[in-house]
């Protein structure tokens, strides 16, 4: 397996299951499971996952926390259409590596943060968000990701953008 810059810094990632907090006090309320427990989750109710890529440091992911995860609409839908699992680099913090980050990072090419993936467990393919884009244009993307995944699943082709 090649390996890549990014595994240096995937040596740092820690998956929680707690909300996270923005910058201004404004906690995320997106229900975010683990990433085993996440993944029998999606097994199990066919949903998929929408795995979150951030880490404490990162100004634009709290400005995602504060804007999108922390408006109650949004993460209810969040929890309605999608198994939520996050997963925080705490390379920063002398953190660990969990099991199957690397395999993650490598399958969905993580370079940075914020990124949002929606994908299944043992799929191949994940509809990728990498950066802050605004509050309404991640939503739209949240409904976005979920049609285009099927569509990948079923052999589409993807459109000349990857975003809405």
């Amino acid at each position: 397996m090649r390996k890549t810059p990014f595994l240096a810094a995937a040596a740092g990632f820690l998956i929680l299951a707690a909300p996270l907090r923005g910058t201004e006090g404004k906690q995320d309320l997106v229900r975010w499971r683990t990433l085993p427990a996440g993944e029998a989750e999606a097994r199990k109710t066919g949903k998929p996952v929408l795995y979150f890529f951030t880490a404490d440091w990162c100004g634009p992911c709290h400005i995602l926390i504060e804007n999108v995860f922390s408006e109650k609409a949004t993460a209810q839908r969040i929890d309605r259409e999608f198994v939520p699992v996050v997963l925080q680099d705490t390379s920063r913090e002398g953190g660990t590596i969990p099991p199957g980050m690397i395999r993650l990072a490598q399958k969905f090419e993580i370079r940075g943060f914020p990124t949002l993936v929606v994908a299944r467990p043992e799929g191949k393919k994940g509809v990728k968000l990498a950066g802050w884009i605004g509050r309404e244009q991640t939503v739209d993307w949240l409904g976005y990701a979920t049609g285009r995944l099927v569509e990948m699943e079923k052999g589409a082709p993807a459109p000349g953008g990857g975003r809405p």
